[in-house]
């Protein structure tokens, strides 16, 4: 009898809008008939609410006839109930996600769509800073977390909500470290002690990682060695005399152009400005004595594959007596503010400045290395259209111009990505399927291997080896982890296979024999930061560390090759805090469902408060609805 009940809705709406514009004979005889409607369905009348409706229906039809303007505002009306109810239901409750770009793959992938929790860590005020019952410890290092770019160093952080509401964008990351943390980079991995001192292991432990999920993560102190600039000090023609640079968007590095075209470097420990002394990175210290032993930067080395030829152009013949390696990979390594001497280079903006320039050592690679490579081979999503390939954007545009492309001949049109060496096809609605191993991208000549190694995160020529200190590098970076060397999440050589030793070998060599005044800091394996009993050092990380604020945390990415996360913006206030997201509901693959990450807790105040209003209203709602089917609609106004 549900059509019934409809048109007796109707016909009391009617009532109540129009009673007063009817004749007084038609006013009683609509009363009469609904009236007795109400009676006939409330007593489950089939058959007589049916004949009914019908007459109330036509009465309907005969005196009121619905305007356009009518129309309208039932549009508008609900369109109105709908927005608000979405708003509200998306500020304290849960919002459904679709995440745009790539900067958490592999955990989440673009066009991924997640289901996000708005209560994990507090009560959020719409329009209002902060979070209701917000506490520290419902922070999980580990876990995945939700939060707004109001005040954070972002370009365009404004959006709309629903076309209507004006607010800010919300960016997911991974919660790595919490208010006063201090941490250090090795690895791949994050070693650290918490505010009050204590050894933070969950970040590092292979176990603990393994039951989340995210041992295959990656995680890397800074985007590039030379981060952001703060230029000072304006000379003619675009010159600047000082270049501070920013790391997690704070000063850690300058440089100052002195007469004669000398350059004299800094960093800053934290508390003062103190020369950089590279050559003392060649013995123990106790204390950072260069821009490289703050926070592990020193432990790893960017890197990229050179042909023979481009190796004899913008490194040196040095290098180049490997008569059986296929490609070398080179090594930029050990950053420091003053030797190598740093350059006064034109950056991307027209602004000349001092840069500092990485010590660079060259790592020959045989088929079996090159074929390693390729095993743990990942790059962004890309799109491939005629032959020219370029990173993929949402929507399907493109984010330069054609001469920018690399080309990729014989390659089918289509959108592809690769991860732990194998590649995908990404169709409608990015569900992946595999390539066959005959695909043109799977090829293992070194050509191919070569251009997805430098290019494929930015798919943009300016990555191609073209200069010897080129500003654009691939955002590939090597470490050791355990005395093995990695690239890409993956041991490339054990520390106990020949090629690996002699490259230690001659590395300490180049080091014994370098100068005090042109010092050369050897690419080795500096270790964990552990005691000789295997526990975390606690005070080296208090010394070399990375301090985390009061009242903030550091949010990276996954894919530390291509997030804009706190190494670009700093670290971020909890009251940016917005929620957690914790499944995925598409794609119906491998990532469908829970989320891998630290496990947050459900019986939660927040949770109790949000959800326990929730389920009060349901119920309120459903025993109001329950009261009107029990009992007559219709009442006679005086």
């Amino acid at each position: 009898m549900r059509r019934q009940r409809k048109i007796l809705k109707q016909g009391i709406l009617f009532y109540n809008k129009r009673r007063d514009r009817l004749s007084e004979s038609d006013r009683k005889y609509f009363e009469e008939l609904l009236e007795n409607l109400d009676h006939a369905i409330l007593n489950k009348e089939k058959e007589r609410s049916r004949q009914l409706a019908q007459k109330v229906s036509d009465f309907l039809e005969t005196h009121y006839k619905k305007t356009a303007l009518d129309h309208v505002k039932e549009i508008v009306y609900a369109i109105v109930f709908a927005v608000v109810i979405a708003f509200l239901v998306r500020v304290f409750w849960f919002e459904l996600y679709q995440v745009p770009t790539g900067s958490m793959r592999p955990s989440i992938e673009e066009l991924d769509r997640l289901f996000v929790s708005k209560t994990t860590f507090g009560v959020r005020i719409p329009f209002r800073k902060g979070l209701l019952f917000f506490s520290p410890e419902r922070l999980k290092r580990n876990g995945m977390i939700v939060f707004s770019a109001k005040g954070l160093d972002v370009g365009d952080p404004k959006t709309l909500y629903f076309y209507l509401f004006p607010g800010y964008k919300q960016f997911i990351k991974r919660c790595m470290g919490k208010p006063g943390d201090t941490l250090y980079f090795y690895g791949g991995r994050i070693y650290g002690i918490d505010v009050e001192g204590n050894p933070i292991t969950d970040l590092s432990n292979e176990k603990t990682l393994q039951e989340i999920g995210i041992e295959k993560i990656e995680h890397i102190p800074v985007i590039t060695f030379d981060g952001k600039f703060e230029l000072e000090r304006p000379l003619a023609n675009g010159i600047y005399r000082d270049a501070t640079i920013l790391q997690m968007n704070q000063p850690l590095g300058k440089m100052e152009l002195m007469g004669g075209g000398n350059i004299k470097g800094f960093f800053y420990d934290g508390k003062k400005w103190i020369e950089d002394q590279p050559e003392a990175l060649k013995s123990p210290r106790s204390t950072p004595k260069s821009y490289s032993d703050l926070w592990g930067i020193g432990n790893f080395a960017n890197c990229r594959l050179l042909t023979k030829k481009e190796l004899t152009t913008y490194v040196g013949d040095s290098f180049s007596d490997n008569s059986d390696a296929l490609l070398f990979l080179e090594l930029r390594h050990t950053p420091n503010m003053t030797f190598p001497k740093p350059e006064v280079r034109r950056d991307e903006l027209g602004q000349v400045h001092p840069t500092p320039t990485p010590y660079t050592t060259i790592l020959p690679l045989n088929q079996e290395l090159l074929s390693r490579l390729q095993n743990a081979l990942f790059t962004s999503r890309f799109t491939i259209k005629d032959g020219r390939g370029y990173h993929y954007q949402e929507g399907g545009g493109r984010p330069q111009p054609l001469q920018f492309d690399p080309l990729f001949p014989g390659v089918p049109n289509g959108t592809y990505e690769f991860y732990y060496g194998k590649g995908y096809k990404v169709n409608l609605g990015g569900i992946l399927t595999e390539l066959p191993s005959n695909h043109p991208l799977n090829s293992s000549n070194p050509e191919n291997v070569q251009k997805l190694f430098n290019l494929g995160i930015a798919f943009n020529l300016l990555f191609s080896p073209f200069a010897t200190n080129q500003p654009f590098n691939p955002q590939r970076f090597a470490y050791y982890r355990d005395g093995d060397l990695y690239v890409m999440g993956a041991p490339l050589i054990k520390k106990n296979e020949e090629s690996l030793l002699s490259f230690v070998k001659k590395e300490l060599s180049k080091q014994e024999k370098s100068t005090s005044s042109a010092p050369y800091i050897a690419f080795i394996d500096h270790g964990p930061p552990f005691t000789q009993d295997g526990a975390i050092d606690v005070e080296f990380i208090r010394n070399f560390g990375l301090k985390i604020p009061e009242n903030r945390v550091l949010a990276l990415g996954d894919n530390y090759s291509n997030s804009s996360d706190s190494r670009d913006f700093g670290f971020v206030p909890v009251e940016n805090l917005r929620g957690a997201p914790s499944f995925t509901f598409w794609p119906p693959q491998s990532r469908f469902g829970t989320m891998p990450q630290a496990s947050y807790p459900i019986w939660t105040l927040p949770n109790l408060i949000v959800w326990s209003l929730v389920a009060l209203i349901i119920l309120l709602c459903i025993l109001y609805w329950l009261k009107r089917r029990r009992s007559p609609q219709f009442k006679r106004r005086p």
